[in-house]
């Protein structure tokens, strides 16, 4: 089996919830692509509960953002997962180990495996905390596309999203006026891409 595919849609979808990296912005009016950097995903995650605790200027009792509450839940569920997952592998509890440095030993501890299950296991649950997160920190209408990503290593046609405290069972590809995107793989399409992925769903339901 060949797993190389998985693992390189694996390592990216770690880089953007553990690193800095480069997004693709693209402008809903002329379609133009942009590559702005931005911060990790993780540390997304965590400024916005930060920004969620902090007291208000105009009162003693302060308020919170309106997703800090769901976003520290889905901090809550993504540490305790990677925790469990870091004693299975390590053997070791080491509490003050970073979320960041946990997940990239997941990633690369799952390269030994020649299956690619593990590799597949650690896929799933990246993808759908970095479209959770995408969703909860810019949270856009998205029109559900029904068919299977036709990317060769993914294939899903259908992905998890964090919506109200809770995952939710969507079709993998979902698109706004602009572009398109697969929860379960993250490969996003856009300007021309748009017509070739209707193409390929299109012989694909044929």
């Amino acid at each position: 089996m060949n797993t190389t595919p998985t693992i390189d849609i694996l390592n990216a979808t770690v880089h953007r919830l553990t690193r800095d990296h480069r997004t693709t912005h693209v402008d809903p009016d002329t379609g133009i692509k942009s590559y702005p950097t931005e911060l990790s995903l993780f540390e997304q995650l965590r400024q916005e509960i930060a920004s969620g605790r902090r007291p208000s200027t105009g009162g003693s009792s302060g308020s919170r953002s309106p997703i800090a509450i769901p976003a520290f839940g889905l901090w809550a569920e993504i540490r305790e997962t990677l925790a469990t997952m870091h004693i299975a592998i390590t053997g070791r509890d080491e509490p003050k180990l970073s979320a960041e440095s946990k997940l990239q030993k997941w990633a690369a501890w799952t390269q030994s495996d020649v299956g690619g299950e593990s590799a597949q296991k650690c896929l799933h649950s990246a993808t759908a905390w970095a479209s959770a997160i995408e969703q909860l920190l810019n949270p856009v209408r998205r029109t559900e596309i029904v068919g299977a990503c036709p990317v060769e290593a993914c294939g899903a046609s259908h992905a998890w999203t964090w919506e109200d405290g809770e995952y939710v069972r969507n079709t993998a590809i979902t698109a706004t006026g602009a572009e398109a995107r697969c929860g379960a793989c993250g490969t996003t399409w856009a300007g021309a891409e748009l017509h070739s992925l209707a193409l390929n769903l299109g012989k694909a339901a044929a």
